[in-house]
């Protein structure tokens, strides 16, 4: 909705969580339905990749269906012995088709994106440039996926050293809302050398997230620590955490 009162417009800080970030788009849906104007979004990851649809005009509803057709086995190219064990190039076409936006500051909303610069070793936030480039950079896990180069930049993972990226959000005179969709779980085994760099990734994440959660005005935290980041299979029950525990958050 637009045009909301100043007391009922957010910005959102999105962490990253892999599959678990579809959780985002139920926070998102939830708060359209308790009639939150969301003014700006700032992401690492998977939040970026949540926030840069949503700026594009996609809803909540548009965004699930899209988790649910995109071919993800046949975007993600294996690359051997490169710099990751999964290539971008297939995914950039996809992105570039779906989105229809090149510029970060064409979107329909204010969008922060968060990326790591491995060579400087400093978290950027990128409200202009190139879209598609600087989106996948934020979802860069390192050893995972390859790094995106970007001008001076590498580009790895923004969760890397910030996985809720509030600070972009600091000087906005609205509800800051941090959704936190990377949840620490005891799990029975490691599996397989992508899990085991996965759940490492995520472990390693956790501290700066902390640290960045009294930054926040409100923080909502899914219940999704019994899905796994690797099950895109699952969107529709993480479609339901984020937007259950959203209206918990907010009720009353």
């Amino acid at each position: 909705m637009h045009g909301a009162s100043d007391e009922m417009k957010v910005a959102l800080a999105l962490s990253g969580g892999a599959a678990r970030g579809v959780a985002h788009i139920g926070v998102i849906k939830a708060l359209e339905d308790l009639g939150y104007e969301i003014t700006a979004l700032s992401g690492s990851s998977a939040g970026a990749l949540v926030a840069v649809f949503y700026a594009s005009g996609y809803t909540p509803e548009d965004m699930l269906r899209a988790v649910k057709d995109i071919r993800w086995v046949s975007v993600l190219k294996p690359s051997f012995p490169k710099k990751g064990l999964i290539r971008w190039d297939r995914a950039v076409k996809v992105l570039e088709d779906l989105l229809g936006v090149r510029r970060v500051e064409d979107l329909k909303r204010k969008v922060f994106i968060c990326a790591t610069d491995l060579l400087s070793a400093r978290s950027l936030y990128f409200d202009r440039g190139d879209l598609v480039p600087l989106v996948l950079g934020s979802c860069s896990l390192p050893g995972i996926f390859e790094p995106v180069r970007y001008g001076e930049y590498l580009l790895i993972d923004g969760g890397i050293m910030n996985n809720l990226p509030v600070e972009p959000l600091a000087g906005m005179r609205v509800l800051k809302i941090g959704v936190d969709v990377n949840p620490l779980e005891r799990i029975v085994e490691a599996g397989s050398l992508f899990r085991v760099l996965l759940r490492s990734f995520f472990l390693a994440v956790r501290s700066n997230v902390e640290a960045r959660k009294g930054m926040c005005d409100l923080l909502i935290v899914p219940d999704v620590a019994g899905y796994s980041p690797l099950d895109i299979r699952k969107t529709d029950d993480l479609f339901r955490a984020g937007y259950e525990a959203t209206v918990k958050a907010l009720s009353g």
